[in-house]
């Protein structure tokens, strides 16, 4: 019979330390992105950005949000949606999630990541979001209050279901792939033809937060026209948290600027 680790250690403690109170904490919750650290656990974070003055429009700027972990475990995903009308014509929709993948790299003067002494790489600053998009007929959620995705089913010629992917924003993985996902603190990206009229809904589904402080920020665009060849974390600006002064080296407050805009 093989012990349960966790049991034997607690034994070990036990036997070596007789005189001494000896606690074993086996409470597994502070692993989920959801635990608010004082025993209760957040709510998930859903968000219909077409009620806001200014939601994300095509060739509309850079829109930056927040939004709150999601809880994995029930399938409850916080994000948000908003609806664009198709022009007719193809759209790029790109998202950058905070911060940056590597902070001990930065942008040369050319483009190419090189390394940047001055940093260590500081992961728990960085979240992940996946991009969805199609007609807003197929969409499986509810804005504002659940997040869903695209899929649906239909009988085939002999009445039995078939599954059917309707989702708009393919994307390739790091193999080329067509249905990938970007990683933690990556851009996405997709680029799709549009019908003239007709409403769509993009979706952004919270993988996971920031573990510093629980809050995810997220820069986001809807471009006309295909996407650009290379997109890396200087395309769109806004997915960080400020710093205080002396935090960061050569006087940054930020470290997308200390990425992006170093000499």
């Amino acid at each position: 019979m093989r012990l349960n680790p966790s049991i034997g250690l607690c034994a070990l403690a036990l036997a070596l330390l007789p005189l001494a109170v000896v606690g074993c904490n086996l409470d597994t919750r502070a692993l989920l992105q959801n635990y608010s650290g004082n025993g209760e656990f957040e709510e998930v974070d859903v968000r219909d950005l077409d009620l806001n003055e200014t939601p994300p429009t095509i060739d509309g700027g850079t829109y930056v949000g927040t939004l709150g972990p999601s809880d994995i475990g029930a399938g409850e995903y916080s994000g948000a949606t908003f609806t664009i009308t198709g022009t007719g014509e193809r759209i790029c929709i790109i998202v950058d999630p905070q911060s940056v993948w590597r902070d001990d790299t930065r942008m040369d003067s050319t483009g190419a990541e090189i390394p940047n002494p001055d940093m260590l790489d500081f992961p728990h600053d960085d979240g992940d979001l996946d991009l969805l998009a199609g007609l807003a007929s197929y969409y499986t959620g509810t804005p504002g209050e659940v997040i869903g995705d695209f899929l649906g089913n239909f009988p085939d010629s002999n009445g039995v279901e078939r599954a059917i992917d309707l989702n708009q924003c393919l994307q390739e993985d790091y193999h080329g792939q067509v249905g990938g996902t970007a990683g933690r603190s990556t851009p996405e990206a997709c680029s799709f033809e549009t019908l003239d009229g007709v409403a769509y809904r993009v979706v952004l589904q919270v993988f996971s937060v920031p573990m510093d402080d629980n809050e995810l920020k997220y820069a986001i665009e809807v471009r006309a026209g295909e996407c650009p060849v290379t997109i890396d974390e200087c395309e769109l600006r806004g997915d960080f948290d400020e710093q205080e002064p002396g935090v960061l080296p050569r006087g940054y407050t930020d470290v997308e600027s200390l990425y992006c805009d170093q000499p």
